[in-house]
């Protein structure tokens, strides 16, 4: 919640929010199972994604993509609406800047990589649950002299992997009764079983 939501919560209704951290989502950054790059950095992201970003050429990134027609980078999306594309530009270009016109914007996170798995010349982001056979993963590094990370479960809740979010619930101050009890189901060993079935990482018992 932004902290003006958090203010007009209390307001109305005289108690603070409290956030519970359900699971994580790691989003990884897709390409064509047979492009040959294997890790990329932020900032080069930023320079793909980013307005006045420079980098619209494979070969800028040091490879031959043999699979496509031309050296030209497509870029895919999610929509403006979306969640994941809120996150994923803070995360790139911090929280005053916007993404560069000209991408393939698309309404769920399973057409993003659908998409990826049947265009040679593309990249893009979804959550790492989604990955399928078509597609690679990429490791990704904070800066050129990082070390890069792949998204697993692990590289995320050790933090390791620097394009990561949790994913919460609230609720108004601290929660009884059955809120208490749903709460508590969430965050049992049943609970996080289906958030990593959902593709997600589940919140470690420490």
């Amino acid at each position: 919640m932004k902290d003006s939501e958090l203010d007009r919560s209390k307001q109305s209704s005289g108690e603070d929010p409290k956030p519970f951290t359900m699971s994580f989502d790691a989003l990884a950054v897709y390409v064509h199972k047979d492009n040959p790059l294997e890790e990329i950095t932020l900032q080069q992201l930023a320079g793909i994604y980013g307005e006045g970003g420079n980098l619209t050429q494979w070969t800028q990134l040091g490879i031959q993509n043999q699979g496509c027609s031309s050296a030209e980078i497509i870029r895919v999306s999610r929509q403006s609406n979306s969640g994941t594309y809120a996150y994923f530009r803070e995360a790139i270009l911090g929280k005053t800047k916007d993404f560069k016109l000209g991408s393939r914007d698309l309404h769920g996170s399973k057409d993003v990589v659908e998409l990826i798995s049947k265009t040679p010349c593309a990249i893009g982001f979804s959550g790492m649950g989604y990955a399928t056979k078509g597609v690679k993963m990429l490791r990704v590094a904070r800066s050129e002299s990082a070390e890069a990370f792949a998204p697993t479960v692990l590289n995320t809740r050790d933090k390791t992997y620097p394009i990561a979010r949790p994913l919460y619930m609230y609720t108004l101050g601290e929660p009884e009764g059955i809120l208490k009890k749903y709460i508590d189901w969430c965050l049992s060993e049943v609970g996080q079983s289906i958030v990593e079935d959902s593709g997600y990482v589940s919140v470690s018992k420490d």
